[in-house]
């Protein structure tokens, strides 16, 4: 986007939305993941998570089907630790500073959006 031109205020918000939620989810999943990699809770985490997100895709409102997937995703990443428990750690680590990353770009654009509307 230029500078000369203001960006619209749908684009400034869709941004730091997505700033915001790129980077508490980056954050929210090194944490899963450092929680995931402990021997028992890490099974109990998944288990829970991958029994909410099929019982989420069962229901009958089908507008959350992507959310309830990735908590299927984050409860099998879970479940993983039994098996191969460093991967699934550095797999998650990797996610999430992914994420982090997305956020912290989304929120570059979403200041310079504020600023050409100044």
């Amino acid at each position: 986007m230029s500078d000369n031109y203001p960006v619209p205020a749908e684009v400034v918000r869709k941004n730091g939305m997505r700033g915001f939620f790129g980077s508490a989810g980056g954050l929210g999943l090194i944490i899963f993941t450092r929680l995931a990699t402990m021997p028992v809770i890490g099974w109990i985490i998944g288990g829970v998570l991958i029994a909410g997100g099929v019982v989420g895709l069962l229901r009958k409102d089908r507008s959350d089907k992507f959310s309830n997937a990735l908590f299927i995703a984050a409860g099998a990443l879970g479940l993983g630790t039994i098996i191969f428990p460093d991967a699934m750690g550095f797999l998650g680590l990797i996610g999430g500073l992914g994420l982090i990353g997305y956020g912290v770009v989304s929120f570059v654009k979403f200041f310079k959006g504020l600023k050409s509307r100044s």
